[in-house]
């Protein structure tokens, strides 16, 4: 398959002269979208049938005077933008008609009747969006050989110039691939350039894979994993927790005390109530997504796996807890599809495949097949067996969520004779797929 991995590098801006040409060449680029959606608008009748490339032609005839065309619909745009650079230019024209076709798809499905609710609002076209430009190599950038430094088409003194810059950050990834244009990046007052480069992997067939890592991804511990072959065997097995939650837990209490505070009197949470304190979890999330992801993918190629199976949870809503309780509260924080996701792309990067099993029972079943186990009522992370045997409720789950992966792959005909509303790939047989459904005994039978 083909994937695409971008990488940041820092650009140094060591004098002030540098600041100011890529302060200048994004507002102008700014600018250039800004005043090309307000024609596409008018035109769009007309560009709105124009896909990809088509569309660029179209508009250039519109703002761009040429000796051939020395009289366009629009000489405002050779004016202000003058010896604007042409392939900078198509990049605008690009950007500026997919926010344009974006909107009006947008408003076509509110005008349909496809809202959420019925008093909400129809979408609105925001020209002045912080857009970023990408660079066509050769045209608008160009890098030395070991990409330490990159010398870019910038606006200084009122001219267009080629100014060099010097680069830091991770390079190791750029050169395994075929490196796409990057795209000039502003944050926070940092200038950086995300680099994408297309790689082409391999993944591994049905037949050669025969070890599965299965990841059961919990509340109370992040993710519990266990690698298992196809006859059951238990290899290795782990648990991986997070390492920030007294900071979430410091936030959280912020937040809850100023809602107390401004609902005393019976008033609402206003808009944006606590941005920064809700933007800092975000944050958190993401980057505990992050490092548990890497954590998972580096523990299948320590032990030779070829798979990571995960539950399909896309759409599930919890239904335990009361209204604003503890742990209705802890269901709405738990960032399981972030995880998954995460976890599908860097398992892409490093060739594995990602396989999601129907997640009914893997936690209620006995992983010895001994039927349904009962959890203790004051440790929910421990259970109890149908035999008396004592276990760890997500390790039982996560060596169900491995079998059911393995079965799916091997015995994919078996995993069909679920019922018709579940998903093929990831179905349940009539007996539930539990560890003891790859033992030697039970696939003689099988």
């Amino acid at each position: 398959m083909k994937i695409i991995r971008s990488d940041k590098l820092s650009v140094k801006v060591q004098q002030p002269e540098q600041r100011e040409a890529l302060d200048a060449t994004l507002l102008v680029y700014r600018n250039l979208v800004r005043d090309l959606m307000t024609v596409m608008m008018t035109h769009w009748p007309a560009l709105g049938r124009f896909d990809g490339n088509a569309v660029v032609k179209e508009i250039e005839q519109l703002i761009h005077p040429t000796s051939k065309r020395p009289e366009v619909r629009y000489p405002y745009f050779a004016r202000r933008y003058y010896k604007f650079p042409s392939y900078l230019r198509r990049v605008a024209i690009m950007d500026a008609a997919g926010q344009v076709r974006s909107f009006n798809t947008r408003f076509e499905r509110w005008r349909a009747g496809d809202r959420k609710k019925a008093t909400v609002k129809p979408p609105q076209l925001v020209c002045a969006t912080n857009t970023y430009p990408a660079l066509y190599r050769g045209q608008c950038i160009r890098f030395n050989s070991d990409h330490s430094r990159a010398e870019i088409k910038v606006v200084h003194r009122g001219d267009w110039v080629w100014m060099a810059f010097g680069l830091a950050g991770d390079k190791r990834h750029i050169k395994q691939g075929r490196q796409l244009s990057p795209s000039l990046v502003n944050k926070r007052g940092r200038y950086m350039l995300s680099v994408p480069v297309e790689r082409r992997v391999r993944l591994p067939s049905n037949a050669d894979i025969d070890r599965v890592l299965s990841v059961d991804v919990g509340i109370n511990t992040a993710s519990t994993w266990a690698v298992i072959d196809a006859s059951g065997t238990v290899h290795a097995r782990g648990f991986l927790g997070r390492s920030d939650k007294d900071r979430e837990a410091r936030l959280i209490a912020r937040i809850q005390k100023a809602a107390r505070q401004h609902t005393r009197h019976g008033c609402r949470l206003p808009p944006g109530f606590c941005a920064r304190d809700h933007r800092r979890l975000r944050g958190l999330f993401d980057n505990a997504a992050h490092q548990i992801s890497r954590r998972i993918v580096n523990e299948a190629l320590a032990h030779g796996a070829q798979a990571i199976a995960v539950e399909q949870l896309k759409g599930w809503r919890p239904t335990a807890g009361r209204r604003r309780s503890g742990l209705r509260q802890r269901f709405h924080r738990w960032f399981h599809r972030l995880l998954v996701e995460r976890i599908e792309t860097k398992a892409a990067e490093a060739g594995l495949r990602t396989l999601a099993v129907y997640p009914r029972g893997t936690s209620s079943q006995a992983f010895d097949g001994s039927g349904k186990v009962r959890r203790d009522k004051g440790n929910a992370s421990l259970c109890t067996f149908p035999g008396g045997k004592r276990y760890n409720t997500d390790l039982n789950a996560a060596y169900n969520i491995a079998a059911r992966g393995i079965v799916s792959i091997h015995r994919p005909a078996r995993e069909g004779q679920a019922g018709a509303g579940r998903p093929k790939s990831a179905s349940t047989p009539r007996s539930p797929v539990t560890l003891s459904s790859l033992w030697p005994t039970a696939m003689a039978a099988a």
